[in-house]
This record gives C-alpha cells, structure tokens and sequence, in this order.
C-alpha cells in the first residue's frame, strides 16, 4: 500500500475544502429541512426542563450553523424564562451565520448570547469557573485535539444536577463502516487522535469515568449519486468529506475503496444511490457521585 499522507487530514490541511464538503454533505441530506436537528433537541431532559432555576447557563462546544443549538435553546424556553448562552466556536465566518439565525428568530430574544471565538483548547485553557446546567457538543468532537481531555473539561464545567449532551456518528449504520473501513486500511497511528471518531468512543470514555448515561439513533440517507460522476464537483466534494482526504480524487486506492464500499452498501431509490448515515445522541446526567 502506497503511502498517504491526506487521508483523514482535510478538516486541518485544507479548512475552505472541508467547509465546502459539509455543505455538500448538508445538501445531499434527504432531511434538507430543520426536522433533522429536532431530534437533538427532543433529548434535552423533561427533568431539566421541570427545574426552576433563575440563570439557566448553557454551553455550546462549536456551532456548526447554530441551526442544532437553537432547536436546543428553544426546547429549554419552553420552560425558562431567559437562558444565558455561551457559544464556543473558532471559525468567525460560522459564528457571522449563527448571529444572522439569532436575529431572524424572535423566539430567542430571551437568549443572552456570550460568543467566544476560540478552539476548545483554547477554551478550556482559560480556566473559567463558570458552571452550566447544559452542556453540548454536536458533532463537534471530530476535531478537538484530545477527545477524552475535552469531554473530561466539560464534564468539569458541568453543574451538578446537570446534563451534558454529545452527537457524534455511529459506527454501526453504513457511513459510520464505510469510515471505519478507511481508518483500518489507511490511517497511521491511533485513530482517536485522527477525525475518524464515534459515538462509541464517547460511550467508552463515560463507561471508563462511571457515569451513566442513555443513547438514541437518529437516522438520515445522504444522496451519494454525484459521487459516481468524474466531472462532478459536488460529488468529488461530497467524497473528500466522506473520507475527510483532501483532493480524494487525488488518492486512487483510497477513492477505489470508498467508491466500491458506498456501492456494496448503499440502497437505490427512484435513481438515487443513498448511503445510510446514523448519528447517536448521548445524554449524561451528573449527580455529583461520579468516580473522581
């Protein structure tokens, strides 16, 4: 096997060409609307929502568009009068979008907003004493430098009483395979210090630290029919996201594997190829007796 280099590498090499690929990805989704995020925000807890607490703090560990952050807040609206907000993610152009979504929707002018620009490294370096009562991470711990140093830093910043949520794809469903597929053949060294990471991996650090937690499936088909088209730019987009290489085209072995996996697993509806993709919403709750 040749050696490579890219594979698993474009969110840091090439930050413009990962952004173009998730918005392939976002617009390939067969969910296009917000339904998709409604789920996440379903699984913020009766009981949390019952509590009468005067400053409700929230985290938001990165913000994609802020589309999953405000289908969250508004779930806890719905029982709390104002909620502080504060919303930690490095891309200013992403932070620009999700300010534009805030003053489109009256629903959160209860919301006080507290934006930091920063990684979670950088973050969680700061040392802030602040507790919150919600913390989340919506397929954000892909990127951080050290998965387990981060969930640890925000289970540290949890109040007790409180909850964290995490999103991160299964390993299980189609696309979850296709990734672990690649990591096997292609990836050098630990994958956990690569992209290729999952929801069992964040279950696997919750068993380790003792703390309970409950899971469930939100499943979703991503159109992958330009993938097969050479001179498509959005497949060729879609295809370095999916694999997380740079110009995938550019890695033969990598791209034949991909290809061939995506045809042997995915399903054909009305000329479409659909690749299943599962994402696994986990939600802990801290009662302050977990194993220190």
């Amino acid at each position: 096997m040749a050696e490579v280099t890219k594979f698993g590498m474009l969110d840091r090499l090439s930050p413009t060409k990962y952004l173009a690929g998730f918005k392939s990805f976002l617009a390939a989704m067969e969910k296009k609307d917000e339904s998709h995020y409604l789920s996440f925000g379903s699984k913020v807890p009766e009981s949390f929502l019952r509590e009468a607490a005067a400053d409700v703090r929230v985290l938001g560990i990165g913000s994609g568009s802020g589309k999953a952050d405000r289908v969250i807040l508004r779930e806890v609206l719905q029982r709390h009068n104002s909620v502080y907000s504060r919303v930690v993610e490095p891309s200013g152009e992403v932070i620009e979008v999700y300010k534009e979504l805030v003053c489109e929707d009256t629903s959160l002018g209860a919301v006080k907003f507290d934006w930091r620009q920063q990684t979670a490294e950088e973050y969680f370096q700061t040392k802030e004493d602040t507790k919150f009562h919600l913390i989340h991470a919506v397929h954000v711990l892909y990127h951080v430098e050290d998965i387990h140093a981060t969930l640890r830093n925000m289970w540290e910043q949890l109040a007790d009483n409180g909850y964290m949520l995490v999103v991160m794809a299964s390993d299980k469903a189609d696309s979850g395979r296709l990734r672990h597929t690649l990591s096997d053949e292609f990836a050098q060294g630990d994958r956990l210090k690569t992209c290729f990471r999952f929801a069992c991996d964040v279950k696997q650090w919750f068993d380790t630290e003792g703390i309970s937690y409950v899971t469930s499936d939100d499943n979703i088909n991503i159109n992958v029919t330009e993938c097969f088209k050479e001179e498509s730019e959005a497949g060729m987009s879609l295809l370095d996201f999916l694999t997380n290489t740079l110009d995938v085209s550019s890695e033969p072995e990598i791209e034949s594997m991909a290809l061939a996996y995506i045809r042997r697993n995915s399903s054909v509806v009305d000329d479409k190829i659909l690749l299943k993709e599962t994402n696994e919403v986990i939600t802990a709750f801290k009662n302050g007796m977990e194993k220190k």
